[in-house]
C-alpha cells in the first residue's frame, strides 16, 4: 500500500494487521493504535470491533479508553461509540460513563473522539458533557461538538443546544459553521426565530456547503426571505445539488425562472441531478400548502 504508515511494520512477511489475528483483544486495540489514525488498516479493527457483542470486546475498550497513551485512548473511543450498535449495544449503559469521562481530557484528540464518540450513542444525558466543550480551542472538537449536538439535544432540541449551534454556526472555522448549519437545519432541531436568524445569517456565506444548509433548513421551514438569494444562487455557473433541493422543498414559484435557465444549461449525462431539477421545477409549478408556521414563536 502506497503510504503506508510506518508502524505498520512486516515481521517474517506478515503485516502487523495479518498478526493481530491471533492476539487477545486488548493487544489487537493496542497494535491497532499504532497505525495512521485515517488508515484503512486501523479503521478495518475498528470496525471488526464494532460488530462485537462480547464482554471481552468491551472490557478491552473500556481498559484502553483510561490509558494515558492518547492514540490507545482514541482508538478505545472511536470502537465504545458504535460497540455492538447492530445488535442493541449490550453495553451502552456502562459505555456512557467512560465516554463521558474522556470529554474532560486535556489532551485535544482525545475529546474530539470523545465527543463524537457520543453522538453514536446518542443518549441524551450526555448534552451537558457536550455543550462544556462548545467553546473548545481546538477546531477538530468544536466540530465535533456542532456534528454531536443534534444527536443528544432532544427532539425538538434544548434551548441550550440551539443557543450553542447558533455560536458554532459562526464559528471561524468552515467545517465547523458546515455541521451547525447542517444541525439547525434539521428539521428535528425545532423552528423558532432564533435558529431561522441564525440560518438567515449564513445564507450568504463564503463557505458554499455552509450557506447550501442554510438554504435548505430554511426551505424545510416554508421561510420565504431567503427565496430572493436562493434564486440568485441558482443562476451561478454551477449551482450545488442542495441548493436544488432547497428549491424544491421551498416549492415556490418564484424560482421557476431560475430552474428552467438552469435545466437549458445542463449538460446530459448526470440523470441524478436532472432528476432532482426536474423534481423543483414541478414542485414550484404545483406549490402545496406547507405546514411550517410563517411567524414561529421566539425561543
Amino acid at each position: 500500500m502506497v503510504g503506508r504508515d510506518k508502524s505498520e511494520r512486516h515481521v517474517g512477511g506478515l503485516s502487523t494487521l495479518e498478526r493481530m489475528a491471533d492476539d487477545d483483544d486488548l493487544d489487537v486495540l493496542r497494535a491497532a493504535a499504532l497505525l495512521d489514525l485515517d488508515g484503512h488498516d486501523r479503521w478495518h479493527v475498528i470496525g471488526e470491533f464494532h460488530l462485537r457483542t462480547d464482554r471481552s470486546a468491551f472490557e478491552a475498550a473500556r481498559e484502553l479508553a483510561r490509558a494515558g497513551d492518547v492514540r490507545e485512548r482514541v482508538i478505545a473511543l472511536d470502537v465504545l461509540g458504535r460497540l455492538g450498535s447492530d445488535a442493541g449495544r449490550p453495553f451502552s449503559e456502562e459505555i456512557l460513563p467512560v465516554v463521558m469521562e474522556a470529554c474532560a481530557d486535556g489532551r485535544s484528540r482525545v475529546v474530539a473522539s470523545a465527543v463524537a464518540a457520543l453522538s453514536h450513542l446518542a443518549d441524551p444525558r450526555s448534552l451537558p458533557a457536550v455543550l462544556a466543550q462548545a467553546g473548545h480551542h481546538d477546531e477538530d472538537v468544536r466540530q465535533a461538538v456542532a456534528f454531536t449536538l443534534p444527536s443528544v439535544a432532544g427532539e425538538p432540541a434544548c434551548p441550550e443546544a440551539v443557543a450553542a449551534l447558533v455560536r458554532l454556526s459562526r464559528d471561524r472555522s468552515d467545517f465547523v459553521r458546515d455541521w451547525a448549519t447542517f444541525g439547525l437545519g434539521l428539521e428535528s432541531t425545532g423552528d423558532c426565530e432564533q435558529i431561522r436568524g441564525a440560518l438567515l445569517e449564513r445564507v450568504g456565506d463564503a463557505h458554499a456547503d455552509t450557506a447550501g444548509e442554510a438554504f435548505l433548513g430554511l426551505a424545510r421551514r416554508g421561510d420565504r426571505r431567503m427565496l430572493a438569494a436562493l434564486g440568485a444562487a441558482l443562476e451561478a455557473r454551477d449551482p450545488a445539488d442542495i441548493l436544488i433541493e432547497a428549491a424544491f422543498e421551498s416549492a415556490a414559484p418564484e424560482l421557476l425562472p431560475a430552474l428552467r435557465r438552469l435545466k437549458q444549461r445542463e449538460t446530459p449525462g448526470d440523470d441524478a441531478r436532472t432528476w432532482t431539477l426536474d423534481e423543483a421545477i414541478t414542485a414550484c409549478s404545483t406549490p402545496a400548502p406547507r405546514s411550517a408556521d410563517p411567524d414561529p414563536e421566539p425561543r
